[in-house]
């Protein structure tokens, strides 16, 4: 039985040390947890970002180089679209949106849908219990457990892999609305 709690230890101390955590701050696993619930956001609000700039570049047709959209800003309607349309807008939405302006490779689609699910699933109060986790115990990706090191490594993977898509959608050289 010790060894499993080493190996659970080891374990946490890795995933701290992968999401750039201080180990010598963690307490106990459920600081472990949260870490873990926190980069699930970050990546999370990373995809939202990309995919709520697109929407808005599309509408307001605004260069890709112009920075925070600083003259946007100083109009009415800008406003009103982002604080009452896009900001109360969830993700898949986000996506479903991104997707009628131009195709979004399936892999990237299943992706998001994919950090969606496991946003939700971590990101509420006791996820394990929650009624899609309750059979496993655990919040899973793909049939593995999102709280192991290697799983959130995969995780972090796919994240980049469809932020790097959305990236160049939006900046590359072969930009397409």
């Amino acid at each position: 039985m010790a060894k499993i709690s080493v190996n659970l230890a080891d374990e946490a101390v890795a995933i701290a040390q992968f999401v750039g955590v201080n180990v010598d701050e963690i307490k106990d696993n459920s600081d472990v947890r949260l870490v873990l619930a926190a980069e699930v956001a970050s990546q999370y609000a990373r995809i939202d970002e990309i995919l709520a700039e697109i929407i808005v570049r599309y509408f307001f047709d605004i260069e890709p180089d112009v920075l925070h959209f600083e003259k946007a800003w100083k109009t009415e309607k800008f406003k009103i679209f982002v604080h009452h349309i896009l900001d109360e807008m969830v993700l898949l939405k986000k996506l479903s949106i991104v997707r009628a302006i131009g195709p979004v490779p399936n892999e990237v689609s299943r992706i998001i849908d994919r950090m969606n699910a496991i946003r939700s699933g971590i990101s509420h109060g006791f996820p394990e219990n929650r009624k899609e986790n309750r059979a496993a115990g655990k919040v899973l990706d793909a049939g593995a457990d999102i709280r192991s090191l290697d799983e959130l490594r995969q995780f972090k993977d796919d994240a980049d892999t469809a932020y790097r898509y959305l990236y160049d959608r939006l900046y590359g050289p072969a930009r397409s609305p």
